[in-house]
């Protein structure tokens, strides 16, 4: 029998392709693995638990699960933030916001903020000297780190769980929230002297930002994440050859950045479509993909496991467009089964839900994946 780890060597395990003694599970360890603050409202009612909600951020209305919920689940991850932005970011009403970039959210029916104006929204002819004349957030900002080495910390020694240093948006989100989604695409095509200047100067701002929260946390981080989504339901967002040329080059200087400053894994999300460029991931040094969106095209779990499985872990998996929002308990039951079945062989599998939990589906259907993801193990 397989001697029990501890959450960490478990989640580490995995990470190295090396099976654990059972499937490791994230829960809140990143902001897209994490639940609807509404969904959450009734697990901790379901569960007979009682404390604050603590909310990620203003736009984002994501909770973060409190110690007693994970403790509930075994879940093998805790969450590690950075702060608040000091200055140059407001309320302009009770339900619009302006963040410290200069994009302007505004809060939807369903709870959730999109970005509706930015610095360059609507500019037909960008001009790439805009980008260094604008003034931008300072990345040494004392708020970003405020607390943030004291709180790591405290992770290091009140948990053995897997510490997930989370960090901001990478180049592809920012330029979208700053330029608006379909006019950032065309930049790829029609501005790329334009485009590439944003993308060089956000790449610049993460990467000091990302040097001084590990400078702060020293060696109680175990995963860096950070998000920028590559595809969408059918295929990815551009041309793989794009992404190669424009986008690729930046990506490898900031995974680059945060691994010669410290021993850490790189835990990158891209939702979607996107089994055509997860061979350039790895090439830059990615260590693991979230959130393994199956039922997008070409994702199905068997292909990707058998194609990448010995070189990238797998974080995710479990269907949050059907299974957990409209199937049965027993479902997600048997989901997760086969996902394990499937992803777990040979370690390189996290388990989660495909992305953050959103508000349809059951608190029944939560307990249900984690529960049989703690219980699991294949072939015993």
């Amino acid at each position: 029998m397989m001697a029990s780890m501890t959450h960490r060597e478990r989640v580490l395990a995995a990470l190295d392709h090396r099976d654990p003694d059972r499937t490791p599970i994230d829960f809140g360890g990143t902001y897209t693995t994490t639940i609807f603050y509404a969904a959450y409202e009734r697990l901790k009612q379901y569960l007979d638990l009682e404390h604050e909600t603590a909310i990620l951020s203003k736009t984002r209305r994501l909770a973060i699960p409190d110690e007693s919920v994970l403790r509930r689940f075994d879940v093998d991850t805790r969450f590690l933030g950075l702060g608040v932005y000091e200055g140059d970011q407001r309320e302009i009403d009770e339900d619009t916001y302006l963040d410290e970039w200069g994009t302007t959210w505004r809060k939807a029916q369903d709870g959730h903020y999109l970005y509706v104006d930015g610095p360059f929204f609507d500019d037909k002819n960008p001009d790439p000297s805009a980008v260094a004349d604008y003034r931008w957030p300072d990345p040494d900002n004392p708020g970003y780190i405020r607390g943030l080495g004291d709180r790591a910390r405290a992770l290091r020694e009140n948990t053995d769980c897997a510490i997930v240093l989370n960090l901001p948006i990478g180049v592809i989100h920012q330029g979208q929230f700053l330029r608006g989604f379909a006019d950032w695409l065309k930049d790829l095509y029609k501005h790329r002297e334009f485009v590439c200047a944003l993308m060089d100067m956000t790449a610049d701002a993460w990467i000091r930002l990302a040097e001084n929260a590990l400078d702060a946390t020293g060696d109680n981080v175990d995963v860096v994440f950070f998000g920028d989504d590559l595809g969408s339901q059918l295929a990815p967002m551009f041309a793989p050859q794009i992404y190669r040329e424009l986008i690729k080059p930046r990506h490898r200087r900031m995974i680059a950045a945060v691994k010669s400053r410290r021993d850490v894994k790189v835990l990158y999300h891209s939702c979607g479509a996107i089994s055509t460029l997860i061979d350039d991931l790895i090439d830059i040094g990615v260590d693991a993909v979230n959130p393994v969106q199956i039922t997008a095209k070409d994702m199905a779990p068997d292909d990707l496991k058998q194609e990448f499985g010995d070189r990238i872990t797998f974080w995710g998996g479990i269907n949050s467009q059907e299974t957990l929002p409209f199937g049965t308990p027993g479902d997600v039951r048997g989901e997760v089964r086969r996902m394990i079945d499937c992803m777990g062989a040979g370690g390189g599998f996290v388990l989660n839900s495909v992305h953050n939990i959103q508000n349809d589906v059951s608190a029944e259907n939560i307990v249900a994946m984690f529960d049989e993801a703690r219980s699991y193990r294949p072939g015993r």
